[in-house]
């Protein structure tokens, strides 16, 4: 049995190249950041036409130690779906890449800048801030 958390879908949009695309993102309240950011692999960076002349090299510090990733110099718009595709909220975040990545993940203050609030990390439940108090939202399915 798979173990469930909670996944939102998100639509990245690059206005500097038009180019966007939508990726399921692990909500992760354990990865700590100052900025907002959400960590994508190199496929997804193209995919929204970042490459690495876009970026710094920046050290990381991971539970497990510490390691370098590339983090955009400029924020991308981060837009939080719902299950059919509207937008719930959006915040302008920068895009860390991470070759060892296996899925794309949030830190803590994007989580609040998207405005998602937990409601279950093992059963993969969440509501939007704007929510009314009885909508409870489930995982989004990794693709």
């Amino acid at each position: 049995m798979s173990k469930v958390v909670v996944r939102v879908r998100v639509r990245l949009i690059n206005e500097s190249t038009g180019r966007s695309s939508e990726i399921i993102v692990l909500v992760n309240g354990g990865a700590e950041s100052e900025v907002p950011v959400i960590a994508v692999t190199p496929s997804i960076a193209r995919d929204i036409g970042l490459s690495i002349d876009d970026m710094d090299l920046i050290e990381v510090e991971l539970a497990s130690g510490v390691t370098h990733n590339y983090i955009s110099r400029n924020t991308v718009l981060a837009q939080l779906l719902d299950d059919v595709g509207r937008v719930l909220s959006q915040a302008r975040v920068y895009i860390a890449v991470d070759e060892n990545l296996t899925e794309p993940l949030m830190t803590d203050i994007t989580i609040d800048e998207l405005g998602i609030q937990v409601i279950s990390f093992s059963r993969g439940l969440w509501r939007h801030v704007n929510d009314p108090p009885n909508v409870v939202r489930k995982s989004a399915t990794r693709y």
